[in-house]
């Protein structure tokens, strides 16, 4: 017993040592895992000619390179060279933004709306807000629903943002029947659970507060597209009712159409019996 205690006692030490090991080596494995990711951003803002991108990256890891210089890094002098060029880039980007960005929009197919104005630009009919705070140098892209990216200012990262929620939002087919029936079942189920009859008006945020806990990657402007659809396009009628939105001048609980639906902002849904 006294050997196999003594034996024991050494694997214990022994197995708080590998710990240890095991922690630096990981924390190690953790450290060079982010700086391959640092530098691979750094590649391609380079690549891409993302200038503020760039400025936003070095800026960000400053304690980093603050060490590499420290150890007489040979790179670093490379690094502040491009950041320096990269800042009179950027000054001449924010300088004659608008014409960038306009032509930008056109190599992407996307047009601003005819009320646009430098700072603040508009796309899809109002739906699409873009802001550009020259101060910062970053770029606020919103929607009807809320705040979707905010970015360091690069008219072409800001472009492939716009393309990329541009195609999520309106990109999608649309069957008109399907999302009618998706609206009529969440109605009947809130109905149900507040002991509601049938006909009964319901505010269109409690609908969607229910699509959002129950539908996976739900997301709220995309529900507001379909329903703008649905109301410009049809169909109405469904289980012997007939759909009927009812507009609201709260506008945070209403919900604005997009397009030739507009009308104000929605607030209630009804089934009305035909």
């Amino acid at each position: 017993m006294e050997f196999s205690q003594k034996i024991l006692d050494q694997v214990r030490e022994l197995h708080e040592v590998v710990k240890i090991e095991v922690q630096r080596l990981k924390s190690e494995a953790d450290e060079a895992a982010k700086t391959e990711r640092i530098w691979s951003q750094c590649r391609d803002y380079l690549s891409k000619g993302w200038s503020l991108h760039f400025i936003a990256l070095i800026e960000r890891e400053a304690p980093r390179l603050k060490k590499m210089r420290a150890n007489n890094h040979p790179i670093i002098p490379m690094i502040e060279d491009t950041y320096h060029h990269a800042k009179k880039d950027s000054d001449l980007m924010i300088r004659r933004y608008p014409a960038f960005l306009e032509d930008s929009c056109k190599s992407a197919e996307l047009e601003l709306d005819s009320d646009s104005r430098h700072p603040k630009y508009r796309l899809e009919h109002g739906f699409f807000r873009l802001e550009v705070n020259e101060k910062k140098r970053t770029a606020l892209l919103s929607d009807h629903e809320g705040r979707l990216a905010n970015l360091p200012a690069d008219v072409d990262a800001v472009v492939e943002t716009i393309q990329r929620e541009n195609k999520r939002i309106f990109g999608r087919p649309f069957n008109g029947s399907k999302f009618l029936k998706i609206l009529r079942n969440q109605y009947k189920a809130i109905l149900k659970k507040e002991k509601l009859s049938d006909g009964h008006s319901l505010p269109i945020r409690h609908i969607t507060r229910r699509l959002g806990k129950n539908v996976k990657g739900f997301r709220t402007d995309e529900f507001l597209v379909d329903l703008s659809r649905l109301t410009e396009k049809g169909p109405f009628e469904i289980d012997g009712r007939r759909l009927d939105l009812q507009q609201t001048k709260d506008t945070n609980q209403g919900m604005l159409l997009h397009g030739a639906a507009s009308r104000g902002y929605i607030g209630f849904v009804i089934f009305k019996e035909i």
